[in-house]
């Protein structure tokens, strides 16, 4: 399954055309109204089968590998069995020290003294990372909404990148982007902490961001949302040819979500899929 690389493609000079060149960051912003789930389940499809790459997901939202496992089973890829080193689902735990937490992949996000720490997240996903592994960072602006600085969190995807590239492997990164104006017409205000953490993700380059967004109009039957793609600052010893091509926001790609597939297609051509 790889319905959305052949509309928001990687550089096609990379070992995977399915997934991002190794030693490289995307990021993936969403909304609310309109959640990116969609592209990750697509992107870790790829990674389980046919890349064959181990997948490492920290699961920041608590959605629970339970969900995960409904859904990659509907649409073709089962993920692996829970004894199974190729595909490790790490769950953050927010609760307090004083309550004891059952796995050695709950990390906890809180110290004794409940102050936010990522330092227990960080060491977990690193006891996982091995050569050619999918690093998922799942749900950022959850750490923000529990009292994280956009400082703290981008100072820990930025580690965790450091570890990615040295061990060839991929980071990719999900958040909610509200803030951002639906209309490429409109400027954003650079005030407030609201768009902090995306900024500064962004300004560490070395990949690509995919951003999701719904209409201004609201869902309808045909349209669910769009999605535009951004390439960031080249990673290093990648040439220029390999950097992705750019699907501009004022003219963005359309989706809509069915029970076992998304369909893309041209801004205002409705049912015409591509």
């Amino acid at each position: 399954m790889t319905y959305l690389t052949s509309h928001l493609p990687f550089p096609s000079s990379s070992s995977s055309s399915s997934l991002p060149p190794p030693r490289s960051h995307l990021i993936i912003s969403d909304t609310l109204a309109s959640p990116g789930h969609f592209a990750t389940y697509h992107l870790l499809s790829s990674a389980l089968g046919k890349e064959k790459r181990k997948v490492i997901w920290v699961d920041f939202r608590g959605e629970g590998r339970a969900s995960w496992e409904a859904i990659l089973k509907k649409i073709g890829t089962p993920l692996p069995p829970l004894t199974s080193n190729s595909f490790i689902h790490i769950s953050p735990s927010s609760l307090p020290s004083s309550i004891k937490v059952s796995t050695k992949n709950t990390p906890r996000l809180f110290d004794g003294n409940d102050a936010p720490s990522l330092r227990e997240t960080y060491d977990t996903t690193l006891s996982h990372l091995t050569e050619h592994s999918l690093v998922i960072l799942d749900g950022l602006s959850e750490l923000d909404w529990i009292g994280f600085s956009a400082l703290e969190i981008s100072k820990f995807v930025r580690a965790v990148f450091a570890k990615v590239k040295l061990s060839n492997s991929i980071l990719i990164s999900t958040l909610h982007a509200d803030h951002l104006p639906l209309s490429s017409t409109i400027i954003p205000p650079k005030e407030g902490n609201e768009d902090e953490l995306l900024d500064r993700l962004l300004r560490m380059g070395q990949g690509c961001w995919w951003r999701i967004a719904h209409l201004p109009s609201g869902r309808s039957g045909d349209v669910m949302g769009e999605i535009s793609s951004h390439p960031l600052t080249k990673s290093i010893g990648m040439e220029e040819d390999q950097k992705s091509p750019y699907v501009s926001r004022s003219n963005p790609l359309q989706y809509r979500l069915e029970p076992n597939t998304v369909r893309v297609f041209p801004k205002g051509t409705g049912r015409g899929f591509l």
